[in-house]
Parts: C-alpha cells; structure tokens; sequence
C-alpha cells in the first residue's frame, strides 16, 4: 500500500508530483534539476525548464488545461525552498552522485520525494554514511570524516 503520494506545493506554487514524471514517464532528476550530477547545488527549475516539455501537448488528460493555465500565471521561478543545511557546511552534490551515491538515496522516493525537508539531514547521518554504516549493500567506500572535508 505505501504511503501516500502528497505533491509539494504553497502559495505561489504549482502543484508537483515526482512519481508522475520519474516512475511514469522515466525522467531522470537532472532532468529538471540542473547541477544534481556535477555541481554543488542541484537547482529547482524554472517556469522555462517545465515548459520545454509543457508547451507540447503530451496527453489528453484533464490536469493538463489546469497545469498549462496555472504555468500561464506562474512566476518564473514556481518552486523555491531554503537551505536546510547550517551556512558553515559545505554540501556538493556532484561529489556524492561521482561517488555513486543516487538522488533517492538521501531525498527518498515516492511520497518523501514530493516533500523536501522530510529527508533527515543532520551530521549523525552524514557521519554515518561517511564511515560506510549506511548503504553497505551499494558498497559505498568510506568518505572523509574528519570536520574540515564539510565544515568551514
């Protein structure tokens, strides 16, 4: 049964389902967030970014009048979120994804997907996967853990 799907969204925003686009269709998280695979920050996209596939007419489907009327009206940036991390910890997503580590592996699937934050980011489960006591069936090597690899 699972838990269920809840699309992120709040004022100013459009409503956004990850199963809908990842398991559906197959597309892949760089795909509408730039930088997840090589640079340090993984950015949302933008009203641009969704229209590069919304502008065509992909189906048939109802939602679709909605999500066209409301990309209409959108700022051009729909969805924002702030930093979750202390300003003295460096995080660099395409250090973690050369590593081999997957999006899902820290922002969930399904249900956690659709709502960022849920993820539990705090040093203890960094330290953890860093000394390799996470993740032991993907074979991750231990990463730095000494204080100066992350803080600054």
């Amino acid at each position: 049964m699972g838990e269920p799907r809840v699309p992120e969204y709040g004022a100013g925003t459009i409503p956004f389902d990850h199963a809908l686009h990842g398991d559906s269709i197959g597309l892949d998280c760089a795909a509408c967030h730039t930088g997840s695979r090589a640079s340090a920050n993984a950015f949302m996209p933008s009203k641009a970014d969704c229209m590069d596939c919304h502008r065509l007419p992909l189906t048939e489907k109802p939602g679709i009048e909605t999500l066209d009327s409301l990309l209409a009206k959108a700022d051009e940036r729909p969805w924002s979120h702030g930093r979750h991390l202390p300003e003295h910890v460096v995080f660099h997503h395409g250090v973690h994804a050369s590593a081999g580590v997957a999006c899902a592996d820290c922002h969930g699937t399904g249900y956690m997907q659709n709502r960022y934050g849920g993820e539990k980011f705090d040093m203890q489960t960094c330290l953890k996967c860093h000394r390799g006591e996470t993740f032991r069936e993907k074979g991750f090597k231990p990463a730095a853990s000494y204080c100066a690899a992350c803080h600054r």
